[in-house]
């Protein structure tokens, strides 16, 4: 069993007793490396981006852009028909993250996620990130 220490600002805790794929799950770890910085692009094809994403991609964007406040990720998961919040994330890897990255896109620039433990109960929220957010202000009134 492992264990992990999360460190925010000033505060620190520690989760013992986990196996190695919930270890992989707290921390966001997929294998697709989402830090990875875009190269192949020269600029920002958000249009091209959107074009190139799958359906479930566009509604997943769509839905985030209807929540500026967040979405928890159970949430958003049955609003696009997944029966799991882990689900999620072979979409946002390989269905957004991967084709973000052709097109020059940044993913923070998509969408964000916070991940918070209260109580011993892990919380993901996704947020909509300044790319969807714009997408609200080009409607017209």
């Amino acid at each position: 069993m492992a264990k992990v220490t999360i460190r925010r600002g000033d505060a620190e805790f520690e989760i013992s007793d986990l196996t190695f794929e919930q270890v992989k799950e707290l921390v966001g770890v997929n294998g697709h490396g989402h830090a990875v910085p875009p190269t192949a692009a020269p600029h920002d094809d958000f249009a091209g981006f959107f074009k190139a994403i799958n359906d479930r991609g566009r509604l997943f964007i769509s839905t985030l852009q209807h929540h500026p406040g967040g979405i928890e990720a159970n949430t958003l998961a049955g609003k696009l028909s997944f029966n799991d919040a882990r689900q999620l994330g072979g979409l946002t890897g390989a269905g957004v993250a991967r084709i973000a990255k052709k097109h020059g896109v940044r993913v923070k620039d998509v969408y964000r996620t916070d991940v918070t433990m209260l109580s011993g109960k892990r919380t993901v929220m996704f947020y909509p990130g300044k790319l969807v957010l714009a997408l609200n202000e080009e409607k017209p009134a």
